[in-house]
């Protein structure tokens, strides 16, 4: 026996469990072409993307190469898909090592995820920064000049770049500098490679030092959204090779128009595609609308409790301060200092905030997390200002960061709610202008000043 979650499961329970799993795949012939990390055979929606990336690194041919290429859009829009596809398939000649830098908290950490990937052991921190960069150095000249490997180019992928940008403690725009001057160096010698960063947004948005925007350049490609109808046809390729029977055509433009109300996610909509045939292959069905809905249900409640039940205290501070406007305002859109304004005004008395530039970068964690989404208006002479949206129900954010404090705080809305409708309410008229207590009280447990105190409002 086993034992999981505190209740003891024996042979016949695991028999039970396989079974109810099988019943989820019955409608799959591979399910493996519904899991985001297998690259597709073709690219859709994304062939003039591919093509500018290829112009970046191809000149590796006639010894010109870039020191690196940005490659940023929004999350879901094929950026990590794509260039997987054109290093794998680009010429026999390049190799490549893709790094994902969201598992790292620290530019330290950053490059022993490097090392990792290089086949190299982690270093400690005591060691330095430095000592890593050599330790890098000397893995990608041990494998350029190996003959066996037939490798004229190396191309070092770098997804999540913008996790190394946040670490400012860890001076991120010095450890990029150290790594554009192993590239010279390495050319030096006669070896040559490339970086490719992929990030949420355009470089030009980070703080980065002069000496790194002089040598980075401005070779970049930029992914939009992806249309509606590339979102369908990418279900579309999938869904003829991971299902044993084909998925009526309305239940897949349902699922591309679920997975597009903000922008075009080719990633959740292969999720909500996969999710529903598990849901209806359970109950013996072919996938329906109400499938995909279920779906949408359930992605959400596990995107949040996955990404934010190990983020930071201050993190969940400011996921629950724009969960909480949202909520009680019940408008849609907050702008930059109004959630601030909230994380100060929950936040403990014993806890020294953060400063308004760190909050700001902790909503766009948010977003690359793919919690919030933002769009950047105009103030009028105030200029440009950032606006932050929930796409995931304030009640999921609020339960996951901190439930005690959200069902205090839905009982104290309630609270509210339950009075103003009463002093509203035309049956209560006789009794209340009969009693100027009743009168006072209840204009007393609605007024806004009270209110907009406790909501937090200016």
């Amino acid at each position: 026996m086993c034992v999981s979650s505190g209740t003891l499961v024996d042979k016949q329970d695991l028999k039970r469990i396989s079974a109810e799993v099988e019943k989820e795949n019955l409608l799959f012939a591979n399910k493996i072409f519904l899991d985001n990390l297998t690259l597709p055979s073709q690219i859709i929606g994304r062939e003039r993307k591919a093509k500018e990336l290829v112009r970046f690194l191809i000149g590796y041919k006639q010894g010109l190469v870039v020191p690196l290429v940005s490659v940023y859009g929004r999350s879901g829009s094929g950026k990590s898909t794509i260039v997987k596809f054109v290093c794998e398939n680009l010429d026999e000649d390049i190799s490549y090592a893709f790094v994902n830098l969201r598992k790292a908290r620290t530019v330290f950490g950053c490059a022993n995820l490097i090392l990792i990937e290089l086949g190299q052991r982690c270093l400690k921190s005591a060691q330095g920064i430095n000592a890593a960069i050599e330790q890098i150095t000397s893995a990608l000249e041990q494998r350029l000049s190996d003959k066996k490997n037939n490798t004229r180019f190396f191309i070092l992928v770098l997804d999540e770049f913008d996790v190394l940008l946040y670490d400012k403690r860890g001076k991120p725009s010095d450890f990029i500098y150290k790594l554009l001057v192993m590239e010279e160096n390495l050319r030096e010698e006669g070896y040559l490679m490339c970086i490719v960063a992929i990030s949420n947004n355009v470089m030009s948005d980070y703080e980065i030092d002069d000496r790194v925007r002089s040598r980075i350049g401005t070779s970049e490609v930029f992914f939009e959204p992806y249309t509606q109808q590339a979102v369908l046809a990418i279900l579309k390729d999938r869904a003829t090779k991971a299902f044993s029977r084909s998925v009526d055509s309305d239940i897949l433009q349902y699922c591309a128009d679920q997975s597009s109300q903000e922008h075009g996610d080719a990633r959740r909509a292969i999720d909500l595609l996969r999710t529903a045939g598990e849901i209806a292959g359970k109950k013996g069905e072919k996938i329906k609308k109400m499938h995909i809905d279920a779906a949408v249900a359930r992605l959400q409640k596990d995107r949040v409790s996955t990404t934010l039940s190990s983020a930071s205290y201050h993190l969940k501070l400011v996921a629950a301060a724009l969960a909480r406007i949202s909520y009680l305002t019940k408008e849609v859109w907050h702008s930059t200092s109004t959630v601030y304004n909230q994380y100060r005004h929950i936040i403990t008395n014993d806890t020294k905030p953060l400063t308004y530039r760190r909050i700001a970068e902790l909503l766009t964690e948010l977003e690359n997390m793919g919690l919030v989404t933002s769009h950047t208006s105009s103030k009028g002479r105030h200029g440009y200002g950032t606006q932050y949206k929930l796409v995931v129900p304030s009640e999921a954010i609020g339960k996951v960061c901190f439930p005690d404090w959200w069902s205090d705080l839905v009982q104290r809305k309630l609270q509210h709610d339950k009075s103003a409708s009463s002093i509203l309410n035309p049956r209560n008229y006789s009794t209340l202008f009969n009693n100027k207590n009743s009168v006072g009280r209840l204009f007393n447990s609605i007024n806004d000043d009270s209110w907009n105190e406790f909501v937090g409002l200016e």
